[in-house]
């Protein structure tokens, strides 16, 4: 038997056979932001959550450069072409977890405390299968954007879907909530309101082409700590007119 786990954050970095995928995700996996590559700061960053027993880096045919980390107890897993439904599965498999943390490759800023929120609150929850941050307004595509949390979802809801794993959509991308919502059966999904202060849409945190890049190079050299927190990020992208400007136009 693995040894058990109740709680995992997963960093997904895609499959490396479809080129898509292999040219957006090598090209910033291993730049270094605040003197570290991104993959190695996220799991840094995620390994600092309260609520998580452990951390993963996963992909498919990815190479082995991209999957060290460095980082005493981060776990890797390289496997053939799999829909990030399987991936997350897998990972959930090899230690017994009961919930998984969900989070793109693309998020150096992702922040352990609002992560550590999402999982208090599906432990808690009961007949509870996924718990996810909203906006205000429900347009999922904010929070996306932000780019500072992932999604939790229940290892035996993962399975459920890994049976059909051919019909879910993004196979390397999108939410697990836009699986479920399309997945048959019924799935009960829960969602946390984003703090006020995030609910706005001229914050863009994830990287998603070289002008977010740029953005995150700037923010690591001006923040106080490389362990920011969301709070002092947020600050500092309202003070800075242009910043803000040009990450409303790109959230369009």
């Amino acid at each position: 038997m693995p040894p058990h786990s109740r709680a995992i954050a997963v960093i997904d970095l895609g499959d490396f056979s479809r080129p898509e995928v292999k040219k957006s995700a090598a090209r910033f996996a291993q730049r270094k932001l605040g003197g570290q590559p991104l993959i190695v700061r996220m799991a840094r960053r995620l390994s600092d959550c309260a609520q998580v027993d452990q951390v993963f880096i996963v992909g498919s045919n990815v190479p082995s450069s991209l999957l060290t980390s460095g980082i005493a107890g981060v776990q890797s897993m390289n496997l053939p072409s799999t829909h990030v439904c399987e991936r997350l599965c897998e990972a959930a498999d090899s230690c017994g977890a009961e919930w998984v943390v969900y989070v793109p490759g693309n998020r150096p800023f992702v922040d352990a405390t609002l992560v550590d929120q999402l999982l208090a609150k599906a432990t808690k929850a009961q007949e509870c299968d996924y718990v996810g941050y909203i906006s205000d307004a429900g347009d999922p595509r904010l929070v996306d954007h932000l780019g500072l949390t992932g999604e939790a979802c229940h290892a035996d809801t993962l399975r459920r879907l890994r049976r059909n794993a051919d019909r879910l959509p993004n196979a390397d991308g999108g939410s697990i909530a836009s699986w479920l919502e399309s997945a048959p059966g019924a799935y009960h999904l829960k969602y946390i309101p984003v703090p006020s202060a995030l609910d706005r849409k001229d914050l863009r945190f994830a990287v998603e082409d070289e002008l977010d890049w740029d953005d995150a190079e700037l923010l690591c050299e001006t923040v106080s700590d490389q362990d920011s927190q969301w709070q002092e990020l947020t600050q500092l992208v309202i003070s800075n007119h242009h910043l803000r400007e040009s990450m409303a136009t790109r959230n369009l």
